[in-house]
């Protein structure tokens, strides 16, 4: 009764609109002095403490720093350019630019918001200009930017790590794949989408040296990616420490190669960037007591009972798990299933044989893909607001993609190798 209550209360608490770090730490209070008075309200108080001295999650703040100073720099508009280059003429050529240049930036700030916010001002412009309805150029801007946080880096990804203690460099590697299939799978339904649809043509390749030109100017953008993961991959520096140095080549890029970055602009960033991070770190410190009541209240073990008793066959566990998972994204934002599902499911995933850093990989998707589905998809409210369309509208473009990112979510669920294979072939442990 009690393992209910506390579920029930979840979603209660969440559906009347209390923030989700006011709604973890009232459940967590509660639960800790029914069952043991107050004496139990210190251990929330070292857990809350304890849930924000992970060495990993130092990241969070710097790789949000390093998304809002693209942003306010000028490289959002250079990653575009580029990305314009690769089209020529064929048709619907600005929303495969979407795609790309989603791809681009999101291996540089590991956020599905940042790449919204920041690269979708600049590509519903562009598309609305050449003749694209404002709703279908915020559906595609909608749905290419859940590419950003399965590319390397990810700011989900650094928190699954601390969650689930793996290796943050092998769950950035596990995400290569996924995140190119995420791609593709967009693409062909655009592909599809320009024929059906008629959508408009690109004006063509530019001059050999005009395109040289918009990739020189872009160059010094582009090489953060790589570079990004060269520092951590070589054993220079952690992740951690790579989002320290994302952050300063951000500013550098900024302030003196492109010199659209002024102090004032660098310091409303900075406050931006310690809000956010604030927002998500309150989740973060208050889900660790929250994460001791679950399991002082053996609720993992309650859904592992509960799954297992469905079937004993892995694949309808995995089913069940992702049908569980997309619904809450429909509801919850994604640090809160993170840390609200995690736990619950990690039991469950380590008993059917599913590596942890496979179900990192798809946790993470099923996150990406909660930010595109009413009612609670983050990213439709922030294009929605670019755009200024309804996110009605929008929801009634989204089936096509949502298909495809499904098909994906089903490749990376069942076939691990397309998460496992990179990490092992660099000799990042032993992945099943």
């Amino acid at each position: 009764m009690l393992i209910a209550g506390i579920l029930i209360s979840v979603c209660l608490t969440i559906l009347i609109g209390m923030p989700i770090a006011g709604a973890l730490a009232i459940i967590a209070i509660g639960t800790m002095v029914a069952t043991a008075g107050t004496d139990l309200l210190a251990i929330f108080i070292q857990r809350t403490y304890a849930g924000t001295t992970s060495f990993p999650l130092l990241a969070i703040p710097f790789f949000i720093l390093a998304g809002n100073l693209m942003n306010a720099g000028g490289t959002t508009e250079r990653i575009f350019a580029v990305a314009r280059l690769f089209v020529g003429s064929i048709r619907g050529g600005l929303a495969h630019v979407n795609v790309v240049g989603s791809l681009i930036f999101g291996g540089m700030s590991g956020s599905a918001v940042a790449d919204a916010a920041g690269m979708g001002v600049i590509e519903i412009r562009a598309m609305v200009r050449e003749g694209y309805s404002p709703r279908f150029a915020a559906t595609i801007t909608a749905v290419s930017s859940t590419i950003g946080p399965i590319i390397p880096p990810s700011i989900p990804f650094v928190i699954y790590g601390s969650l689930a203690n793996v290796s943050v460099g092998a769950l950035f590697l596990a995400g290569v794949v996924p995140g190119l299939l995420m791609s593709l799978g967009l693409i062909l339904a655009i592909a599809v989408a320009a024929w059906r649809n008629d959508l408009p043509r690109s004006p063509g390749f530019p001059p050999l040296a005009e395109a040289a030109r918009t990739f020189l100017r872009a160059a010094p953008a582009l090489a953060l990616p790589p570079l990004i993961l060269l520092v951590i991959f070589a054993g220079v520096a952690t992740p951690t420490e790579a989002a320290v140095v994302a952050s300063a080549y951000a500013f550098l890029l900024g302030r003196f190669v492109y010199r659209e970055l002024g102090l004032s602009d660098f310091w409303r960033t900075v406050w931006e960037s310690g809000r956010q991070t604030a927002q998500v770190m309150l989740i973060i410190a208050v889900s660790a007591p929250f994460g001791w009541v679950l399991i002082q209240q053996q609720v993992p073990n309650a859904i592992l009972k509960a799954l297992l008793g469905l079937s004993s066959e892995p694949w309808v566990i995995l089913l069940v798990v992702n049908l569980a998972l997309l619904i809450l994204g429909m509801f919850l934002e994604t640090i809160a299933i993170l840390i609200i599902a995690y736990p619950i499911l990690a039991p469950a995933m380590a008993q059917i044989g599913i590596d942890p850093v496979h179900f990192g990989v798809i946790i993470v998707l099923n996150m990406m893909i909660g930010l595109i589905t009413p009612p609670v998809g983050l990213c439709l409210y922030v294009v929605s607001g670019i755009a200024r369309v309804p996110i009605a509208g929008i929801a009634r473009e989204l089936a096509p993609y949502l298909v495809a990112l499904l098909a994906v979510l089903g490749l990376v669920t069942y076939v691990p190798a397309i998460s496992t294979w990179l990490p092992n072939a660099l000799g990042f442990g032993v992945v099943r």
